[in-house]
């Protein structure tokens, strides 16, 4: 069952029940108080009666002798005259026989058998209607009476049964009232909870940019946030997963590609050398191309090793001079620089970082040899690095050919080349930059790229300061 008709069900069971019972005690409790009132009434009625009664025969003579009918026609009298005219009255003698009855009726308290005479009274209901009976003793000289005085009280029982008609009908009128609001505070109550639903089967669906409108400030509304918050972390993680399966797929063509290049020229070279006849020009050529191509598969196969020897998190870190980092970087990068007359100047001003010094040399030789790649023959690179307070910061600036603005973002993906016959000359692979940004993270550092095409490119990277972390 659906929480719309659990919630409308549930108020309407809920106000039908309270009406029921809060009506149903307020007609018993009202019912009581009339019957009370009345029987209070009737025996005060009936002690009337007795004590006019008593007194008037008490007046008598002594030498009177027929009490019964001087009892008959002061009874009479007292009806007629003081008494209240709509109650019936009974007076018995000593034997239990009627001496006066103000109007025929069938039962009495006498003649039920009641042995206490002291004042008894009883609710009776008889073919014309409801009855209090209130029964006393009167003694005095003329000897003992019974005095019987039955009240009509059906008026009492048809005001509740009026009350009883009236109040169905008024509890129907306001069960169908509340049935009509009942179904717009359920419709109300529920309405954000149907949008949160569709929203989530359009989701479910694969619509992960469907979003739930919040209003309120309830939990229905918290709830709202919370599956707005998950869609966009569910949604940002559906978009990273889709980008790492593209660049899995890029990565897996490039690579293919980067095997196919070299090995069909090997594989031709070769062939050539098993099936012609060459002059020993053309062998040593053809076994310079298939040197030359064997050495890009070994390099390639090292960088590959290398990024995935990289996959694990956890690093040797321990304090490194960056002066002295520098040096070393100079001193084998110098050599590949020289033969296209690159100018290399290195301007490091003191101070200490805390890392791995192969992977940070591999991180700046990796950079270095990018901007070796993108100089032209006579072309100048900078490796500059300065202290700031949260850390240390180089720099790696070439003004080669630089890159365009759009494919920036592109370079870190594995075998990406912004000039891929360029780089194919140059030795690479389009690997380099991917083990850059490894290493970088590996570090907790941060890195930022800047180029202009025809200007060329600078990289800064910044190692925050955390010696906190460093090895023993």
């Amino acid at each position: 069952m659906k929480l719309f008709w659990k919630l409308f069900i549930s108020l309407q069971a809920v106000i039908l029940l309270m009406f029921t019972v809060f009506g149903c005690f307020l007609m018993y409790f009202s019912f009581e108080n009339s019957i009370n009132r009345e029987k209070e009434r009737s025996r005060e009625e009936t002690l009337f009666f007795q004590y006019a009664l008593l007194t008037s025969m008490e007046s008598l003579p002594d030498s009177y002798q027929a009490y019964d009918m001087a009892a008959a026609e002061i009874a009479e009298t007292i009806q007629n005259n003081v008494a209240n005219s709509n109650n019936i009255v009974r007076v018995y003698n000593s034997r239990r026989q009627i001496v006066f009855e103000s109007e025929p009726r069938n039962g009495s308290l006498l003649e039920s058998g009641w042995e206490d005479h002291s004042g008894v009274s009883r609710i009776v209901k008889q073919e014309d209607g409801f009855f209090i009976e209130t029964f006393l003793e009167v003694t005095g000289k003329m000897g003992t009476y019974y005095l019987e005085i039955d009240k009509n009280i059906t008026y009492i029982y048809n005001e509740r049964d009026m009350l009883l008609s009236n109040y169905k009908l008024v509890l129907l009128a306001a069960f169908l009232a509340s049935m009509f609001l009942t179904f717009l505070l359920s419709a109300g109550f529920t309405r954000s909870i149907r949008r949160l639903s569709i929203e989530t089967r359009w989701f479910a669906d694969g619509n992960y940019k469907r979003r739930v409108a919040v209003r309120g400030n309830d939990e229905i509304t918290e709830l709202m946030k919370s599956f707005n918050h998950m869609a966009n972390e569910l949604e940002k993680t559906m978009n990273e997963l889709e980008e790492d399966a593209r660049r899995q797929e890029d990565f897996t063509a490039a690579f293919a590609h980067e095997l196919k290049t070299p090995l069909t020229s090997v594989i031709g070279y070769a062939d050539m050398l098993r099936s012609r006849n060459l002059s020993d020009e053309e062998r040593r050529l053809s076994a310079d191309y298939i040197f030359g191509q064997g050495k890009r598969l070994e390099r390639l196969s090292y960088k590959l090793m290398e990024l995935v020897g990289m996959r694990t998190d956890e690093i040797r870190r321990q304090e490194i001079d960056v002066q002295e980092l520098a040096e070393k970087i100079k001193k084998f990068t110098v050599q590949v620089l020289r033969k296209k007359k690159i100018t290399f100047y290195v301007s490091v001003a003191p101070g200490s970082i805390y890392g791995d010094i192969d992977l940070l040399q591999s991180l700046f030789g990796n950079l270095i040899d990018n901007a070796r790649k993108a100089c032209s023959e006579g072309g100048i690179i900078w490796m500059m690095g300065e202290p700031e307070d949260d850390g240390y910061r180089f720099f790696v600036q070439d003004n080669g050919r630089g890159i365009p603005e759009e494919e920036i973002y592109k370079i870190t993906e594995a075998f990406y080349m912004v000039d891929k016959s360029r780089a194919r000359k140059e030795g690479g692979a389009g690997i380099g930059m991917t083990l850059c940004k490894r290493i970088i993270e590996l570090h907790g550092a941060d890195w930022k790229i800047s180029s202009a095409e025809g200007q060329g490119t600078r990289v800064t990277v910044h190692f925050k300061e955390d010696g906190d972390m460093a090895d023993a």
